[in-house]
Formats: C-alpha cells, structure tokens, sequence
C-alpha cells in the first residue's frame, strides 16, 4: 500500500507546537537565568552605595548666595578602573544650533556619538589636552563617532556657532552621577573599601571627601561647591 501523501497540519495544531518549542527553549534556560539573578544580587550585596546633594553658590556683589538650579554638578568615585558600561550609549545631540546637555560624563574609553539633528551644517571639534579633534562640516542625519581614551575635561565647539558649548568628563569607571535641578544625586554598585569622591560643576574648584564605603550600606554625603568670579 502506498504511503498516505504528508498533509499540512491544521494552524491551531501548529501554533501549539511551536509554543511548546517555545516553552522547551525557556524551560532550558532557567537555570541559566537563576544563576545569572542570583550573581546579579550577590553584586548588589557587596555594592555600596552613595547620596545626597550638592549645592553651587555664586559670589553676587558682596553676598555669596546659593544658586536656583544646581544642575549639572557631577558626582563621582575614584580611586579604581572600570570598562565603559556597555549597556550606556552616549550622545551629543546638536539640534537647534546647540547642544542637548552642557555636561555629559563618559568612562575612559568610551565613544560618543554626534548626532546633527538640524538641517544646516555643524562643525564640532575641541582642542583639549584630554581629546583634540574635529570632525568637520556634517549635516543631518549625518553622525561622528568620537573615542576619549584619556582621562579629563574635554570642552567642545561649534566652528560655525560660537553659542554651541559643551564639556564632557573623562572619568576611570562608572559610579558617577549628575545632579538634577534640586542638586540630587545617587551612585549605585560601588565597590566595599575606601575611595576619593569628587563634586565638581564648571567654573567651581572641585571638592574631594574621602569615603569608607561598606558593601551592603549607603553613604549620605553633601557637597557646597562656590563658583569662582570671572575676572573682568
């Protein structure tokens, strides 16, 4: 007798099948995940933590007063290595002839994009000892891959519009942080032991505290910085 010619399965028995796979391929997997959460909840545990706030003064007259917005006042541990955060991708956006943050903080490393959203020509570049280049005229959507293998403060510029001005922090690993409006701040995953923490905001000498950190615990610290007075 010949075989009975190989007929299509119905849909609904199919898609069963196929979530069966599906269900195999995940059931597999779960030892795999539970090894991976329990590893990532053991760094957690042995991680310290750091918090507070930062408040930037400015000197007006004769009176120091303290300043309405202390974003962009940066936060960060020192004192170890770590690689770039693979996970992060770093971005500065020029649109509407400027630049999307006035502060952006990278690890040793890292590569930044250069995104042009705006119609007309951008000519980026810096010449700071920590990075020098320029990435000539490019418009969107048109973007530029810059590396910053040294540590430092890298000022950036626009060839073309004096009014475009950003800085970017080189910094040794991941555990900095940039406060917001209220001069907030929160750095997770530092190693136990003891390091320099350093507040620094443009135009302020930086400020150093030194911090024993304790895997498991949060450390409160506060940091005043003063801008100092532009000589005219």
């Amino acid at each position: 007798m010949p075989h009975a010619p190989w007929r299509k399965l119905p849909a609904s028995v199919s898609a069963a099948i196929a979530l069966a796979q599906r269900f195999t391929v995940l059931v597999a997997l779960l030892p795999v995940m539970v090894v991976l959460a329990t590893a990532l909840e053991a760094a957690q545990l042995h991680a310290a933590a750091l918090a507070g706030k930062v408040e930037v003064w400015e000197q007006i007259g004769g009176k120091v007063v303290k300043l309405t917005d202390q974003r962009n006042a940066v936060i960060f541990v020192a004192g170890f290595r770590e690689a770039p955060d693979a996970g992060r991708q770093s971005l500065l956006i020029q649109k509407n002839k400027s630049f999307s943050r006035r502060v952006l903080v990278v690890t040793q490393r890292e590569t930044v994009e250069f995104p042009n959203h705006d119609p007309i020509f951008h000519n980026v570049w810096s010449k700071s000892r920590a990075r020098s280049f320029d990435l000539g005229l490019f418009k969107h959507p048109d973007t530029k891959p810059v590396q910053f293998p040294k540590l430092g403060i890298v000022t950036v510029f626009c060839n073309i519009h004096a009014q475009m001005i950003a800085t970017i922090l080189v910094l040794p690993n991941n555990r900095f942080a940039v406060t917001g409006a209220k001069g907030e701040y929160r750095i997770e995953g530092i190693p136990a032991g003891r390091y320099p923490v350093y507040a620094w905001v443009e135009g302020a000498k930086p400020v150093k505290q030194m911090v024993a950190f304790t895997a498991g615990k949060r450390v409160d610290l506060s940091f005043r910085l003063k801008l100092r007075p532009i000589p005219i």
